[in-house]
């Protein structure tokens, strides 16, 4: 377990992953902030900063299916602003909703979706199984029941080139703050060394 130190959360959250904070003083700090000013600190962690902020929160308490998309939302698309950990084409958004029956789905959107597909998934609950047993995940593996009204078609992840992105991958994720989570990829259970954060801006 990497040690951590406790510093001033006045401090911006660049200067506390650097200086190895905890996963409570991150979260302390980034709830202090209005909902876009906290989103414009973690939008500014960039590159291996992503995996930084990932690697600090691991012992945070766990995501809900409640924090993607409350139960009482359905009809309603939720926005969160990403950031990946690729030097290119590094902002992003994952657009989520909850469908009648209760199943959170997802999709990508961002200036490559043209080519790479919608990259559609389903938003799981901890299933308790292996190291990431607690964790919340996006599961790229399985089909949407439905489409919601207004979003792009579906396109398989296993068709054209989306296979290149995400054949066999899911997500799974840790809290970092309110409206702010960073997860990882992997792909049939291998670490994928990409990382990313979502944030909601309001």
């Amino acid at each position: 377990m990497t040690a951590t130190t406790h510093v001033d959360t006045a401090a911006s959250l660049q200067e506390m992953l650097r200086a190895r904070a905890s996963a409570t003083d991150i979260e302390h700090h980034l709830d202090s902030l209005s909902p876009a000013a906290r989103a414009q600190e973690v939008l500014a962690i960039t590159g291996r900063g992503v995996k930084h902020l990932y690697e600090a929160v691991a012992d945070a308490p766990p995501v809900t299916l409640e924090e993607i998309v409350p139960a009482n939302a359905r009809s309603t698309t939720v926005i969160f602003e990403g950031r990946n950990s690729l030097p290119l084409f590094s902002r992003f958004q994952k657009r989520f909703a909850r469908l009648g029956d209760g199943t959170i789905v997802g999709y990508n959107h961002q200036t490559m979706s043209f080519v790479t597909g919608p990259g559609y998934f389903i938003v799981r609950a901890p299933d308790g199984e292996g190291p990431h047993g607690k964790e919340l995940y996006f599961d790229y593996t399985a089909n949407p029941p439905s489409e919601p009204e207004g979003w792009p078609a579906f396109k398989a992840n296993d068709r054209g080139l989306s296979r290149m992105v995400y054949m066999n991958m899911k997500d799974y994720m840790r809290r970092v703050a309110r409206g702010v989570i960073v997860g990882k990829a992997y792909k049939l259970g291998v670490a994928q060394k990409a990382y990313f954060s979502l944030s909601l801006p309001e």
